[in-house]
């Protein structure tokens, strides 16, 4: 199947895009009528108009979905995790639930100590000697003393260095689990139904409802409450690239890139077209100017980008 967007004039396409956006306001009959008068100039218009629609319907494909199904290809990897089908379904049906009600973690990002929003990432210098990095829209309460040195995550992602030798191990409290370390470097990112631990270096001990579990240095699992994953190989290093202002992508999905970039945008990133959809991609790109990585993103794609309120398109 081609591109559905490649066939024709591609101002018509934007406007058609354009229409997408003005109709899903609040139109005044002005403007109907001129997208109705709009629509009928040619056939072209029209078709422009339905696969508009066709793109609507993909931006609702949503991202939690797609992480769920994630979730269950690697978690059926683990007969011996015994997940039945009426687990998974359940854990996708509560995972939905949590993101409509906008699940915070321990208590609550609106009464975190530290928070970033979408796009911005904030380093700190913790009590005990530690460092730790806040990723886009993250959110992290402190709890440091003579008998405790522990963080918890609200939501988002946080990386964190920590201070060697101190007699405290180094604890961090998730919404799925808690992890402790006395000299590690790593991150943990909660999102949807479930949350990904990565180590760069040093020992990492998880403990969540299913059980326990240590990482070692470029290791990473993916677990929530009740079903633990796979340990996985992988570059630490690449993929806390964040927090030195890097994206770094080693032949991925551009579709598991747009869904990265979502993370620092406010809107969706929408790949339209079959080549793009299949399309992987490496590079290294920086984070400190979005609306240039995405242009970077598109042109070693070979696209085209079409920026509209809270939408960016590839095709």
């Amino acid at each position: 199947m081609p591109d559905r967007f490649r066939s024709r004039n591609s101002a018509i396409d934007d406007e058609a895009i354009d229409w997408l956006v003005r109709l899903g306001g609040r139109p005044s009959a002005d403007e109907r009528q001129a997208f109705s008068q709009w629509c009928a100039r040619s056939p072209a218009h029209r078709q422009a108009w339905q696969q508009a629609q066709g793109l609507l319907q993909a931006v609702a494909d949503t991202r939690l979905a797609r992480e769920h199904q994630q979730m269950v290809q690697v978690l059926a990897t683990s007969p011996a995790r015994g997940i039945s089908r009426r687990g998974l379904l359940l854990g996708g049906a509560s995972a939905a639930a949590l993101a409509g009600v906008g699940v915070l973690g321990l208590g609550g990002a609106a009464l975190a100590d530290q928070r970033t929003a979408p796009g911005q990432r904030l380093q700190l210098a913790l009590p005990d000697g530690s460092r730790a990095w806040l990723n886009t829209a993250s959110a992290v309460s402190m709890q440091f003393g003579a008998q405790q040195r522990q963080v918890a995550l609200d939501t988002g992602e946080l990386f964190v260095e920590v201070a060697a030798g101190g007699v405290l191990p180094f604890t961090v409290n998730a919404r799925d689990g808690q992890l402790r370390s006395r000299d590690a470097r790593f991150s943990l990112h909660q999102h949807g139904g479930h949350s990904v631990l990565t180590v760069v270096a040093g020992v990492v001990e998880l403990s969540a409802i299913a059980g326990t579990m240590a990482l070692a240095a470029n290791q990473r699992l993916l677990f929530n409450k009740g079903m633990l994953g796979l340990r996985e190989n992988l570059d630490a290093d690449a993929a806390t690239a964040w927090t030195r202002g890097k994206l770094i992508f080693n032949q991925q999905p551009l579709q598991d890139i747009a869904l990265e970039l979502e993370r620092y945008l406010r809107g969706r990133v929408v790949i339209v077209g079959d080549r793009l959809q299949q399309l992987r991609l490496s590079g290294v790109f920086a984070l400190d100017d979005l609306p240039a990585l995405l242009r970077a993103v598109a042109a070693l794609a070979g696209a085209e980008l079409v920026n509209l309120p809270l939408l960016h398109v590839i095709r």
